[in-house]
């Protein structure tokens, strides 16, 4: 289960909540402010996207957990796909796979 505590900081979990009131045990009526946040499934991201909590939102009256779905930047791109790119162009250099694996295991100095 997840919460948001009244300051509006989330997510907060049980632990959270146990800072506040040490003897607070799940099923307990929560701390004044605090609140209940309904987990729901996280969507699935395409090739080039990531998809993060976006924080609660409002559906039907219950307050759920919000999903948001973004492109990845040109520079997110580029990280994933660094080490691809490395080792092709060591292998584009002439290196072959051995010498490009001692590498990466840090056997060559």
């Amino acid at each position: 289960m997840i919460y948001i505590n009244a300051e509006g900081e989330y997510p907060r979990h049980i632990g959270d909540i146990q800072l506040v009131v040490a003897e607070w045990q799940e099923g307990d009526a929560l701390p004044d402010g605090w609140q209940a946040v309904v987990e729901t499934e996280r969507p699935v991201a395409g090739t080039d996207q990531v998809v993060y909590d976006s924080g609660p939102i409002d559906i039907d009256g219950v307050l759920s957990q919000g999903w948001t779905i973004r492109e990845l930047t040109a520079e997110e791109v580029e990280r994933r796909d660094a080490p691809a790119s490395a080792r092709a162009k060591l292998l584009a250099l002439g290196l072959t796979e051995a010498e490009v694996s001692a590498l990466v295991a840090g056997l060559v100095r």
